[in-house]
């Protein structure tokens, strides 16, 4: 180019300006084969593609659940090397419940912490897993898993409304009665007005005990009891302990009378959409942190019962109640719901 260039000096302004148009062109070209670009990398190695969960809970960033919700998210990103990336929203950011699954049913790349009751509205065997005295203990509750009709339920959820559960291993564990009347049998605690939410299988489990259920806001229990709109509540030990409740009831019956798990989902939509890898890392985790977390709230159940009795509430253990009783009415829930075979075929399952 440049002996053309000495030739031809009367154009050489012209070729001077084509040779530099030219090697600015060829470096340009070169740049946009081996340079970084959207899903590329300097190198000229493919990016792996990036995908996001927004998963998101109505507690608090206090929370036990939350501190290993944040767990897992760091476990996922660490494991792709920040190719599927977790973000964790506590205090319902993301919404309401009712508008973050209905938002997962159109497939966003979101996810929520719900429990068995509202997973029943949509398949109602479902809620046989937060039905009254269904499972006993942790070793069982995490054995539901396995069980195949469990599994074939999960299936129809993500199959028919687009909602993948991916982990059974968040246990809160169990609830009891909280209440200004001592009471230790379903007929003494007859016509008690016992705070539940709305949901079928908790007003249906309260009903069994001998209560009477009566709906009222989460937010509103404490000063619900202390108004006398309701004679007291059934709930886990960390969560009265919380809400303070030994400051308006006077006694807690240890029924434990629902185990409570809680299910963790996702859209089916967006989870299929992961490479196989990721969706195992996802959820594998997703299972570790839930043990996790599942350990630390038994740990805390403990310092929170004893936290209750230092407030002044007398304990009415499981030894004192008539438990059977309790058992043999818990029937009339399963009855009113159409339950009764499907915890036949989860128990022929788990070997219970």
């Amino acid at each position: 180019m440049y002996a053309l260039y000495k030739r031809n000096n009367s154009k050489g302004k012209y070729m001077k300006t084509t040779v530099l148009y030219a090697a600015i062109i060829l470096a340009c070209f070169s740049f946009s084969c081996t340079g970084k670009k959207e899903g590329g990398s300097e190198s000229g190695s493919v990016k792996k593609p990036s995908y996001t969960l927004r998963f998101g809970h109505a507690i608090t960033d206090k929370d036990i659940y939350n501190i290993y919700m944040e767990q897992w998210a760091e476990a996922v990103n660490k494991a792709t090397e920040g190719a599927l990336t977790v973000e964790i929203y506590p205090n319902a950011q993301l919404g309401s419940e009712e508008d973050v699954l209905e938002q997962i049913r159109q497939g966003a790349n979101m996810g929520w912490q719900t429990d068995f009751a509202r997973l029943g509205s949509y398949v109602t065997g479902l809620s046989v897993v937060n039905a009254p005295f269904f499972v006993d203990s942790l070793d069982e509750a995490l054995q539901l898993q396995e069980s195949a009709t469990i599994k074939k339920l999960n299936d129809e959820l993500a199959q028919k409304f687009g909602i993948a559960h991916i982990s059974f291993d968040w246990v809160q564990g169990q609830r009891h009665v909280f209440a200004n009347t001592a009471a230790k049998s379903p007929l003494e605690m007859r016509g008690l007005l016992i705070r539940t939410a709305p949901a079928p299988i908790w007003v249906e489990s309260v009903k069994s005990l001998g209560c009477t259920p009566t709906p009222l806001p989460y937010g509103e229990i404490y000063t619900g009891i202390q108004t006398k709109v309701v004679d007291g509540c059934e709930l886990p030990y960390n969560a009265a302990n919380n809400s303070k409740i030994a400051e308006v009831a006077k006694y807690v019956m240890e029924t434990g009378h629902i185990f409570q798990l809680n299910a963790m989902v996702v859209s089916k939509a967006w989870l299929d959409k992961l490479p196989e890898e990721y969706r195992k890392i996802l959820i594998d985790e997703c299972n570790k942190a839930g043990l996790g977390a599942s350990a630390a709230l038994a740990e805390q159940t403990a310092q929170s019962r004893q936290a209750m009795i230092d407030a002044g509430i007398t304990v009415i253990g499981r030894s004192q109640l008539d438990i059977p009783a309790f058992i043999e009415n818990s029937g009339s829930a399963y009855t009113a719901l159409g339950l009764s075979e499907v915890r036949a075929q989860v128990y022929a399952d788990i070997g219970k």
